[in-house]
């Protein structure tokens, strides 16, 4: 929504509060008035600086095992990550994935797994596929469709859980290979806007380009980390999706 419209709205709304502090003589009344379209996000601001604080580093167990080049087996992300199929694919082979991911690519020795969808254009359903890349340093990164992941260490998540003002979504790095031990785990926090509707039909706090709101508190991720720490990478690889959307609540 336009500033030339907020900003009338939010004048009024002080004058509003005003007037009901001139009425009761209360400042609390007034206090309460005047945080009331925010009392969800400073709570939210609370729980997201405790994380931020007490539980901001991923929790490592152990190493995965690496060869006399320091690589990694495989790695599976089908849990996880799910990418446009074009968006990795240029022309016949998947130089694109090479480019934006260059630090996980050499960080593998056989090859990665994740989840990739297709649609021939923006009104069709999206179909989605399980896509397994093979690295070879001799020849072009090789794809195949696949029914299950193969891949020794695999990122898995577990259903996101509510607890009112955020959601959680834990992550765990497996080795199918030792019974699914547990070498890593990290989380991923979205927030819940319990105001939202106040904010937007009657302070019209909303952005007029896509809609959402102007004020919210942004999640949390520390999956990123976590696999920057046990692959030994120089940087989060931030250009993997690295976020299952499934069972989450609206925001």
């Amino acid at each position: 929504m336009s500033g030339l419209i907020i900003l009338p709205i939010l004048i009024a709304y002080i004058l509003f509060a005003l007037f009901m502090y001139k009425l009761t003589t209360s400042k609390i009344v007034l206090v309460v008035i005047l945080l009331f379209p925010f009392w969800d996000l400073i709570i939210q601001k609370g729980i997201k600086t405790y994380y931020q604080v007490f539980e901001s580093e991923p929790i490592i167990y152990a190493m995965p095992e690496f060869d006399k080049d320091g690589k990694i087996e495989s790695l599976g992300l089908g849990d996880v990550t799910i990418e446009p199929f074009e968006y990795f694919k240029l022309g016949n082979n998947f130089d694109n994935f090479k480019k934006y991911n260059q630090e996980i690519y050499n960080k593998i020795n056989k090859y990665i797994e994740f989840m990739v969808y297709t649609r021939k254009n923006i009104y069709e359903k999206k179909e989605v596929k399980l896509i397994r890349l093979s690295f070879s340093e001799k020849k072009p990164i090789k794809y195949e469709f696949i029914d299950k992941q193969l891949a020794r260490y695999q990122l898995v998540v577990s259903k996101p859980t509510s607890y009112g003002f955020h959601q959680k979504q834990d992550y765990s790095l497996i080795d199918t290979l030792q019974n699914n031990k547990v070498l890593a785990k990290s989380y991923v926090i979205r927030f819940v806007t319990k105001m939202k509707d106040f904010r937007r039909n009657i302070l019209g706090w909303q952005s007029g380009v896509n809609g959402k709101e102007l004020l919210y508190i942004g999640g949390l991720n520390t999956t990123y980390d976590m696999l920057q720490k046990v692959l030994l990478l120089k940087e989060p690889p931030y250009n993997l999706n690295l976020f299952n959307n499934k069972g989450w609540e609206d925001e």
